[in-house]
């Protein structure tokens, strides 16, 4: 069987809706040969190419069209290829908090993989590395807080904002997690956590 049967083959029997890179493919023939093979697919709009090395295996709405997948769905997909650790950062961090309606156009990850960026239309996905201490946490909700506080600004974190934290938090049952984590945050962020969670802990007695 062909090189390019074989590829075929696995996308008819392949979930819609899922990312695939070249590397998936090696197994089956040469990066070369891989690639011309999945162009050619594209071409016969079977896959999308969301960028260099990036295809999409479209999942197809009957009223919206083709639903594209997410900056965080592209961003784990890639994370999940190179075994590598991530963790959304300012607004984005925000927006995926809750915190922001605002999706940027530059959607930026910490990680402890290679750095670079990926275009995907008009958005730019944004990997910067990082050392290890900052990726590691018991909650990915903490590192969410964390990442939105420092994007706000000390200065900007006013009531309301402690607020919906105090109601995000009641709601993941994360608090002792969340506790921990808080420790290697910067200081002023500690001390605005703490104040968020003895309210929570009054509200929850």
């Amino acid at each position: 069987m062909t090189v390019s049967k074989k590829i075929e083959n696995i996308f008819s029997k392949s979930k819609q809706g899922k990312l695939f890179f070249v590397s998936d493919f090696l197994e089956y023939g040469n990066y070369d040969n891989v690639r011309k093979t999945l162009q050619r697919l594209v071409k016969k709009g079977v896959l999308i190419r969301i960028s260099k090395g990036i295809y999409y295996y479209p999942k197809i709405d009957k009223i919206l069209g083709i639903l594209y997948p997410t900056a965080e769905e592209i961003a784990k997909s890639i994370a999940k290829r190179d075994k590598a650790k991530i963790i959304p950062t300012g607004v984005y961090a925000q927006h995926l908090l809750g915190l922001s309606t605002q999706i940027p156009m530059n959607v930026v990850y910490l990680t402890d993989g290679s750095a670079r960026k990926i275009k995907i239309g008009n958005q730019t996905i944004v990997f910067k590395k990082t050392s290890p201490k900052n990726l590691y946490f018991e909650s990915k909700l903490s590192s969410l807080i964390i990442q939105s506080l420092k994007s706000l600004k000390k200065d900007n974190v006013n009531e309301t904002i402690k607020q919906k934290l105090i109601d995000i938090i009641k709601q993941s049952e994360e608090v002792e997690n969340i506790k921990k984590d808080m420790m290697n945050a910067p200081i002023w962020i500690q001390k605005i956590m703490l104040e968020i969670l003895l309210k929570l802990s009054n509200e929850l007695a």
